[in-house]
């Protein structure tokens, strides 16, 4: 062993655990407190402690959810959906929107945004509560994750990787390879479905997919910004489409009502069975007194 390393093991064995303390001292009495010394036992917390949960996880929960019946401008102001595109690209199309133009960018009118929002969550409540699908699209990167939530929310489908031409047109080719076979013909071939509405987050790069839409008779709700057509689709909202929070929020409000659609059509068909439930036992009893 060097001179060194026998230096350093005789001061780890001459070394001795401080006490520490802390004096208080006023005009008549000093006070001395002992800081006890930490040990792993008090490093370690208890069980039952909460764990601390992200800032934004925290504000999220706190703060009231977005719902087609609590929609005012100040929300759609804070996600950004007023801000248009420079006027080069503005398309002439959308001047009913507009509510000016400031510093070379258009201004869109929020409460045009508002209400043309509220018709297209009372078309998707509609048609979730006849029963009928609901298909969201959008591709562009940031709104992968909450095309997907929205999508599992109302129990409906997505489109989040990329829009296969086709989909629609010739849905048993491509969709076919990967719809289950009938369990009763496994020969036959299995059947595939179109949507009842598609609701398009980002519609400047789905012209196929608007123009199969359009071929099969389906409606489409779609984001349009100043630098797109309104009249390409059936229910246009206009909107900033390049905000992710914006685009976050229509489709959760979108999410949100055809949710409550499904919720209503379940609460009729529940008390539909209800009624033939006694229907049947009013019969049977009167078979029985017979």
């Amino acid at each position: 062993m060097t001179s060194l390393s026998w230096n350093l093991y005789r001061a780890a064995r001459t070394l001795r655990p401080l006490n520490c303390s802390r004096t208080f001292s006023t005009s008549q009495h000093v006070f001395t407190s002992v800081i006890p010394e930490p040990t792993v036992e008090s490093l370690v917390p208890p069980a039952d402690t909460q764990i601390k949960k992200p800032i934004r996880q925290s504000v999220k929960e706190a703060v009231e959810p977005v719902t087609p019946h609590n929609l005012s401008l100040n929300r759609l102001m804070a996600a950004g959906l007023h801000l248009g595109h420079s006027t080069s690209l503005w398309e002439p199309s959308t001047l009913p929107f507009i509510f000016g133009t400031r510093e070379g960018i258009s201004i869109i009118n929020l409460e045009h945004t508002l209400v043309y929002l509220r018709r297209a969550c009372n078309v998707a409540r509609e048609i979730a509560l006849r029963g009928g699908s609901i298909l969201f699209v959008g591709t562009r990167p940031g709104f992968q994750d909450l095309t997907i939530e929205a999508a599992r929310y109302c129990d409906g489908f997505h489109v989040s990787s990329k829009w296969i031409p086709g989909t629609l047109t010739n849905r048993h080719q491509v969709l076919g390879r990967h719809a289950a076979p009938d369990p009763e013909d496994p020969g036959r071939p299995p059947k595939t479905y179109k949507p009842d509405l598609i609701v398009l987050l980002n519609p400047l790069e789905h012209k196929i997919a608007i123009a199969e839409a359009q071929l099969n008779n389906i409606p489409i709700i779609a984001i349009t910004d100043t630098d797109y057509d309104p009249r390409r689709v059936t229910y246009p909202i206009p909107a900033n489409d390049d905000s992710v929070r914006g685009v976050e929020l229509i489709a959760k409000v979108i999410s949100t009502a055809a949710r409550e659609g499904l919720f209503k059509r379940k609460q009729l068909v529940d008390q539909k069975e209800k009624e033939l439930r006694m229907i049947r036992k009013y019969s049977n009893y009167n078979n029985n007194k017979a």
